[in-house]
């Protein structure tokens, strides 16, 4: 933990967080391949 005369870090709650958010990411990922796959066989790209 981190204290500063501005604030306070508790990096335990921001690995949760980063965690989530990488959840999150990765899933939108997948879906943005697999609407480039589909664009591709389609021969829109």
């Amino acid at each position: 933990m981190t204290i500063n005369k501005y604030f306070v870090f508790v990096p335990s709650i921001e690995e949760s967080k980063a965690e989530k958010e990488s959840e999150v990411v990765k899933t939108k990922e997948a879906q943005r391949q697999a609407l480039v796959k589909q664009a591709q066989q389609q021969g829109g790209l």
